[in-house]
């Protein structure tokens, strides 16, 4: 029944993001379309096309019928890339139902306690319970061990000063990959967790993680389809919007993939309590007009 309820509510949001704007223009299309065709036919069939005002409502009818239709609200929407063949899909969900390899964000210091650090019902509180089933030292022991390359050994810091959660700092943009070759996690840095363990980001730290995600999951995905969240929100404090994150992650991966491929599908989930703050119909013009 909950469910049915989250439908209904998704599909009442996206038909009032629909605009009467938007509606109208695509009814005046639609009967304009008509009418060009139907106007000089006229000419040449004049008993068989003369419309009185009943045939007048009739085409405004079927007109504002199909444009109802193409503007019917929908919970996902795609476009492919010309070159390389890449498609890229923006769709309303849960990330954690998609069989594809997932991207996670997580903070410089990679914490994990969920609590006053992290938030359950954060991407990586959900992260823990229904991938690790709350087993905090498993996924501890995993992320430490793909931290413990050379490479990013070197480049940590440690944080003397910071009193809970871990002291080990990581560049910002630092991505490691969990799981195996069936569903890999993809854990990506964008964040500073300052010592009073309030997040601090900006929109070039943002771009850097992007940039620094897309290569790792070019090396690690086996071309296989890749989804992720809409990261540097809220509580990141990057100062972006949701609809600048979106436009972000799919304007930095189309970068990315014409530079060298990526994998054959990005799906770029939103979760629907981040509906309000969308217009999804919008981020769909913008994904139509970035795909080359």
């Amino acid at each position: 029944m909950n469910k049915i309820f989250e439908k209904a509510k998704i599909f009442i949001i996206l038909f009032k993001k629909v605009g009467y704007k938007r509606l109208l223009t695509s009814f005046s299309s639609i009967f304009g379309g008509f009418w060009l065709f139907l106007e000089p036919a006229s000419f040449f069939f004049p008993e068989k096309l003369k419309f009185g005002l009943s045939g007048y409502l009739f085409l405004a009818g079927i007109s504002f019928i199909i444009a109802l239709a193409k503007n019917r609200p929908r919970r996902c929407f795609s476009s492919r890339l010309s070159s390389p063949d890449v498609e890229i899909e923006v769709k309303i969900g849960d990330l954690f139902d998609e069989k594809s390899h997932l991207v996670i964000g997580f903070n410089d210091v990679f914490d994990t306690e969920i609590g006053e650090i992290i938030k359950h019902s954060s991407i990586q509180g959900q992260f823990l319970s229904k991938i690790y089933q709350n087993d905090c030292n498993k996924l501890d022991y995993e992320i430490n061990q793909e931290l413990k390359i050379e490479t990013y050994d070197n480049q940590r810091k440690y944080e003397s000063n910071k009193t809970q959660g871990k002291t080990w700092r990581y560049p910002i943009g630092t991505t490691i990959t969990l799981g195996s070759e069936k569903r890999r996690y993809f854990l990506v840095a964008y964040g500073y967790m300052s010592n009073n363990l309030v997040i601090q980001s900006k929109p070039s730290d943002i771009l850097e993680s992007l940039n620094k995600l897309w290569n790792e999951v070019r090396n690690k995905c086996h071309g296989y389809p890749v989804a992720i969240p809409l990261i540097g929100t809220d509580i990141s404090r990057s100062g972006l919007s949701r609809m600048q994150s979106i436009k972000l992650i799919i304007t930095s991966f189309i970068l990315a993939s014409k530079k060298e491929y990526i994998t054959k599908k990005l799906i770029v989930t939103i979760y629907p309590e981040d509906l309000e703050s969308i217009d999804f119909y919008l981020i769909e013009e913008f994904l139509s007009s970035v795909c080359f």
